[in-house]
């Protein structure tokens, strides 16, 4: 990585969008907004820079990061999903859905949870789509706090411990849903809502039609 750039608030602009997309590509860990909280991410493709994330979340290794990715298309390369299944997810994202399955690459620690599986998530947010294409289309994320710690929905909430030890921060005020994600797990013959986040009953109940479709016959 090139001389760390210490930029901790930079306002949004396609720009400074631009850098911090610089910065992620070259090894280092920047924040910036999604659909639901402001997350802290990195490239997946720099171990050492998921190693960072986790210790300035102080969180623990067992529990992977989510990788975030530009277009669902991506979770076929990444995740134990079919081309048939490519329809079902683009009615599910982009939006505020992980969903948790088992991983078909080697991805680096953090990245991957022990049990072999990963989370994945298409934001439905702009500024964080560009700069997942910008970046190269995935990065491991996970909401920009310490573990335990409130998930911010706005620039201001985000502890300033934290953005002194990251090395970029892209400021879009809120969050628009103001919630964390739902999450599902898609095991072999079950499908499990692990938590309902800022998603309404009726979406939840749409998502789990959709879901129980992914299960094998």
């Amino acid at each position: 990585m090139s001389e760390k750039i210490n930029i901790k608030s930079l306002p949004y602009s396609p720009a400074n969008l631009q850098q911090v997309a610089k910065i992620i590509k070259e090894g280092g860990i920047a924040i910036f907004p999604t659909d639901t909280v402001y997350d802290i991410g990195c490239s997946v493709k720099k171990p050492e820079a998921l190693k960072r994330v986790f210790k300035i979340k102080d969180r623990p290794l067992s529990q992977s990061l989510s990788i975030l990715i530009s277009r669902p298309e991506v979770a076929l390369e990444i995740a134990d999903f079919k081309d048939k299944d490519l329809d079902l997810l683009r009615k599910i994202w982009p939006g505020p859905w992980t969903l948790i399955t088992k991983a078909k690459v080697n991805l680096a620690q953090g990245g991957v949870g022990p049990d072999g599986s990963v989370a994945l998530r298409c934001p439905d947010h702009g500024i964080a789509l560009e700069l997942l294409r910008t970046a190269g289309d995935t990065l491991a994320v996970s909401s920009a706090n310490f573990s335990g710690g409130k998930s911010p929905v706005r620039f201001d909430e985000i502890d300033p411990e934290i953005l002194d030890q990251v090395d970029a921060a892209l400021d879009a005020g809120v969050c628009p849903l103001g919630g964390e994600t739902a999450i599902a797990r898609i095991e072999k013959k079950r499908i499990s809502i692990v938590r309902t986040g800022c998603v309404s009953k009726d979406e939840v109940a749409r998502i789990e039609t959709l879901l129980s479709q992914l299960i094998p016959d």
